[in-house]
């Protein structure tokens, strides 16, 4: 049997023919599909699930596509607790017990025990200035106390047995009660030559050096107590009903970031300086062992305290409003809330109306957000920061 087969021209042309036929019927076809055909058969572009009609990337119709995005957030607990107001303002800080020590008697320094930065007790013994002329002039001095004393008594003996005047008498006594009072005075002298220490500090500076000839009333040392330490504020006069001695309050100091040193009036000026409209206030302050005399601090005056108060973090306040601004976390979305203000302090805010106990609020990603958008809650939740 032979088998028969087409020239292949032929056969190219059948096979073009074919598809030229079939992208006609397909035209055809897609043409009837369009809504505009009412034909109720789904086209490439309308399948469930797929993109919108006429061939898009299957993403932007239905679907997942048209889902929002839930916005990753943190929120802090609204709390109840005490919050205070204060009177913000600036000061420097003073030392209450600060004096320079001078010389009491001449001579040259034989001794010096201590160096700046030392802490000295009270009545501790800080350098020495030659003695030894001062003790020459004692002695002498206790020789003619004493031999006063024995003209005294003889001529008291005397005056008892009518055998000397009264004028006699009296002269040997004011000359015996002279050389007594001469001899404490050099008995004094002689203790200024050891130098002590008034009350218990630090030395702040030392002014002269061994063996250096020192006069009466050079100084010789600075001594400073760093406890308590003061710091004299300037409050307007309109202020004066918010203050009392006793009031507390706290400081801070830009060499201790983030940590509050106590303070309490200690006392008020009673006159109005009339150039300022001020009044000059006094606060003792504990210094920790950290605080130094001439340091800088923001001075927290105390004024009123509310034992019962909502409070958030400042930072749940939304930027973008006009207003006072919050969003609490409700059922995986945003709920935007105006709220009312009351004290501040540091980081915290009171709310007097808006949120409630125990709802939370957002402090992290609240900007852009919007009635209703779908919020995702990071794990760790945040808690209210409190004061020390």
């Amino acid at each position: 049997m032979r088998r028969s087969s087409l020239p292949l021209g032929v056969f190219f042309t059948l096979v073009l023919g074919l598809a030229a036929s079939g992208c006609r019927n397909g035209e055809a076809a897609g043409a009837g599909d369009s809504p505009a055909g009412g034909s109720p058969r789904e086209g490439r572009g309308s399948r469930p699930g797929g993109g919108a009609p006429g061939g898009g990337n299957g993403f932007s119709g239905g679907g997942f596509g048209d889902q929002q995005a839930a916005v990753p957030v943190e929120v802090v607990a609204v709390e109840r607790r005490a919050i205070s107001s204060y009177l913000e303002t600036n000061g420097t800080l003073e030392a209450e017990n600060d004096v320079d020590l001078v010389a009491r008697v001449a001579g040259p320094v034989t001794e010096l025990r201590v160096e700046e930065g030392m802490r000295v007790e009270k009545g501790q013994v800080l350098a020495s200035i030659d003695p030894d002329e001062v003790r020459a002039r004692m002695e002498i001095a206790r020789v003619d106390r004493d031999e006063a004393r024995r003209a005294y008594e003889r001529a008291q003996a005397l005056y008892e047995q009518e055998l000397l005047s009264r004028e006699a008498y009296d002269q040997a006594r004011s000359n015996y009660e002279s050389a007594e009072a001469q001899l404490r005075g050099d008995q004094l002298v002689f203790d200024y030559t050891s130098i002590e220490a008034p009350f218990a500090g630090v030395v702040s500076v030392r002014y002269v050096k061994l063996a250096q000839y020192v006069s009466v009333n050079q100084p010789l040392f600075r001594v400073t107590s760093f406890d308590p330490l003061l710091c004299p504020i300037q409050v307007p006069e309109r202020e004066l009903p918010r203050l009392r001695v006793g009031q507390p309050g706290y400081v801070t100091a830009e060499a201790w970031r983030g940590e509050r040193f106590p303070a309490t009036v200690l006392r008020i000026s009673p006159v109005v300086e009339a150039a300022t409209g001020t009044v000059k206030v006094t606060l003792q302050v504990s210094p920790r062992g950290k605080l130094r005399p001439g340091m800088f601090s923001k001075v927290f005056l105390e004024t009123e305290t509310r034992d019962d108060a909502l409070v958030i973090p400042k930072a749940a306040l939304s930027l973008e409003s006009i207003g006072d601004t919050v969003y609490v976390a409700a059922d995986g979305t945003a709920s935007r809330r105006e709220v009312k203000l009351g004290f501040q302090e540091g980081d915290s805010v009171e709310v007097r109306q808006g949120v409630a106990e125990g709802e939370r609020v957002i402090v992290v990603g609240q900007d852009g957000l919007s009635e209703g958008t779908p919020i995702r809650i990071l794990s760790g939740e945040k808690s209210s920061p409190r004061l020390p």
